[in-house]
């Protein structure tokens, strides 16, 4: 089943993307700022849940949504419903892969972070 682990502390949303994936058969996680020394899978429920790593002190979780399961054809029909729905956009996005299962949700974040600055660079040097 595909699941949608996601972080939020806007209510509004948090409740916006419950409801998306009941309507569409998806499982539904919220990260709270405390899971985010845990490792990705672990929060997915592919393995243990020891944690990977201590936060440093006063870390702020962003908003993220990571899918798990089949992302396919699934994470296509969530991420068209969730436009459709006009629930408010959220920049960080990934999937759990084999790469990044062992990853604690900062670790992964912060990559994502990087690569999110990154392509917004090549965006403002693309003549």
């Amino acid at each position: 089943m595909p699941t949608v682990l996601f972080h939020t502390n806007n209510e509004a949303k948090k409740a916006q993307i419950f409801a998306l994936c009941r309507t569409l058969h998806f499982a539904a996680r919220a990260i709270a700022p405390d899971d985010a020394g845990q490792a990705v899978g672990a929060l997915a429920g592919l393995s243990a849940g020891a944690p990977v790593e201590k936060l440093p002190a006063g870390y702020a979780l962003p908003e993220v949504l990571i899918f798990s399961g089949d992302a396919g054809e699934a994470l296509d029909v969530f991420l068209a419903a969730y436009r459709e729905a006009g629930i408010e956009p959220i920049a960080l996005k990934a999937v759990v892969t084999p790469h990044n299962t062992a990853w604690s949700v900062r670790a992964l974040v912060e990559e994502l972070q990087k690569e999110h600055a990154a392509m917004r660079l090549y965006r403002q040097q693309k003549p």
